[in-house]
């Protein structure tokens, strides 16, 4: 909770208001969690993915 508390003390988001602090957090948290989803997707079948890069 200390860690939490510093980070609204201490970062770009200190002078917010709470809604938007809690905005901030939630974006932050479903943008982890998509890239921890993806990663676990190329790590459990990217030996069977076809991966083709174009224009």
């Amino acid at each position: 909770m200390v860690v939490i508390n510093d980070i609204f003390k201490y970062s770009a988001i200190s002078e917010l208001s709470n809604g938007f602090k809690g905005l901030a957090i939630t974006i932050f948290t479903c943008i982890v969690s998509i890239l921890f989803t993806m990663l676990y997707w190329l790590l459990a079948y990217g030996d069977s993915m076809r991966i083709s890069y174009g224009y």
